[in-house]
């Protein structure tokens, strides 16, 4: 019985973009002054 490798080549291509864009959009957006996490928690206490 041979183990199947955790993660294929092609998930691991899926998550290098998905994790790529994000930081990517995190440089991309450096100049605005509230950082994403502030943004999150100001909807969240909204609700």
């Amino acid at each position: 019985m041979s183990k199947e490798p955790i993660f294929t080549p092609r998930e691991i291509l899926i998550w290098i973009t998905i994790l790529g864009s994000v930081v990517g959009y995190q440089l991309w957006s450096h100049a605005d002054p509230q950082p994403l996490t502030l943004d999150l928690a100001t909807i969240e206490r909204r609700a």
